[in-house]
């Protein structure tokens, strides 16, 4: 399982739903994820063995929510 993090705008409740709905429709692919709404990034940090950063930017661009992948290990 590989660990993916992200500097996003997810810094409330409302932007943290949106998120979440983004990232249920990448259906059939397993993630966890978490986000520190307290840290001035507010880190997005998803553990993956099937998506690609490039799927989870997307997925967040449509909900209205910005995500610039920082690394992965």
């Amino acid at each position: 399982m590989k660990t993916l993090h992200f500097r996003t705008n997810i810094d409330c409740p409302f932007r943290l739903l949106k998120a979440t709905c983004g990232l249920e429709c990448l259906r059939g692919k397993y993630c966890h994820f978490s986000v520190d709404l307290v840290e001035q990034n507010h880190i997005l940090t998803i553990k993956t063995d099937d998506l690609q950063p490039d799927e989870i930017i997307q997925a967040l661009k449509q909900e209205g929510v910005s995500c610039e992948m920082l690394l992965h290990s």
